[in-house]
Parts: structure tokens; C-alpha cells; sequence
């Protein structure tokens, strides 16, 4: 338990926390080992509780009435989500899905809620939260639904460049996971990679995405 004390410590809005109040919620925390692919909680789902990712790395996916899943953001170490049931007893809009092997732990809403209630200021950092999601989220919709594959495609490799003085980085998601990202098919996504290749505006290999003409990728872009 001490163990998990000294991670909230470092977890958003827990480590703001006194102590004792952290070791409060590490006696009543259900603890939890998922593997990868493994779902914690799925769309549709009554889902009133919060969640602390101590390990390993968790998606919010999104499953269209095809069954093609769109990952909306993903989770790291010390991340801690906050299940949207628990506000207003609705289904979840999306689901949690560990992308590998993961250690969590889980409040129930009877059990933090007197907790959070000692920290106003932290329900109110909460909503704001939740405000932003939903602003993110409104956006990677919108951006599906008028931006071609080539721009959403150029919008993903674009962050992934998000220092302007990035020239190669390694190349760590598969052509699946890129293909969820941009609400495409694998297939498709090497078609425009290959287009880039060969029009020279970047370069892919196994290990690396070299950029060499970063303006034709903000060309690409749907405009604001």
C-alpha cells in the first residue's frame, strides 16, 4: 500500500492531496492486473468509477456501428481517468482498452466520492478536465468527418513532428494502430505513405519516419 501511496502522490489531482487523504484511497483502491487487449470498462457500459494507471498504457477507443474501433487518446503511468457514468449515470461513450500489459486501480463511486467532497477545488479541476476532453474529442470528429485520409494522415504525422526541429523519429505505431487513429483501413493508410514517398515528403522505413518537406503536410491539413 505504501507502494501506492508514493504514485498518487505523483498522480494528476491526487497529488494535491494530504496524505492522509492519499492513504485513504490507497486502502480502498481495487487493484487490478489487465493484459494487453484486455477491456476494463466497454461503450455501452454503466460506469461509475475512476481509475489510476500505475503501469503500462490504456486507449479511449471509440466503436463505430461498423465495429471499426477509433482510439480518441490514450492513457500513461500516473494518468487518472474519470468514468463519465459516475457524473450522470448514463452508458459510457467509449471504451478503456489496455494496449499492453497493465497494473490499475479502481474507485468505486460510493467510495471516493466523500474524499473528493473534502476537495471542492479538485471536482472543479475535474470539469475542466472533462471540458477539454470533450472539446478534443469534438474535434478528432470533425476532422473525421470532412477531412480527407490524406489530411487526417498528415495531422497524425504532424504531431508526431511536434517540435519544428524534428526531422526523423522512431516509428512506433503499427499500420493498425495508425489506421485506427485516422479511421482508415491498413491498407489505405500504405497507399498515402507510399504517395508521400514518392511525391518527397517523407520517408518511412521499419524503425523511422524521416520528414522532408513538413509545409506539404500542413498543405494537407484541413484549415481552421
Amino acid at each position: 500500500m505504501n507502494d501506492l501511496i508514493k504514485k498518487l502522490a505523483n498522480a494528476e489531482f491526487f497529488g494535491k492531496f494530504p496524505e492522509g487523504d492519499r492513504a485513504a484511497l490507497a486502502e480502498l483502491a481495487l487493484p487490478r492486473r489487465l493484459q494487453a487487449g484486455e477491456y476494463p470498462c466497454f461503450q455501452g457500459d454503466l460506469w461509475p468509477n475512476v481509475l489510476f494507471l500505475a503501469e503500462g498504457s490504456l486507449d479511449w477507443v471509440m466503436v463505430s456501428v461498423g465495429g471499426k474501433e477509433h482510439i480518441l487518446f490514450s492513457l500513461s503511468p500516473n494518468d487518472v481517468f474519470w468514468g463519465h457514468s459516475i457524473f450522470d449515470d448514463k452508458p459510457m461513450p467509449a471504451s478503456l482498452k489496455a494496449t499492453e500489459n497493465s497494473t490499475v486501480y479502481r474507485w468505486e463511486r460510493e467510495a471516493i466520492l466523500p474524499i473528493l467532497y473534502r476537495h471542492p477545488e479538485t471536482l472543479w479541476e475535474v470539469a475542466g478536465m472533462l471540458t477539454g476532453t470533450m472539446r478534443k474529442a469534438r474535434e478528432i470528429i470533425y476532422g473525421l468527418a470532412f477531412q480527407p485520409v490524406a489530411g487526417r494522415l498528415a495531422t497524425l504525422l504532424l504531431d508526431r513532428f511536434a517540435d519544428p526541429e524534428d526531422i526523423s523519429v522512431e516509428r512506433d505505431l503499427t499500420l493498425n494502430a495508425i489506421a485506427s487513429r485516422v479511421a482508415s483501413s491498413p491498407e489505405v493508410v500504405c497507399r498515402v505513405l507510399h504517395q508521400f514517398q514518392a511525391e518527397g515528403v517523407l520517408e518511412v522505413t521499419r524503425a523511422t519516419i524521416t520528414l522532408h518537406d513538413r509545409s506539404a503536410l500542413e498543405d494537407m491539413m484541413e484549415p481552421e
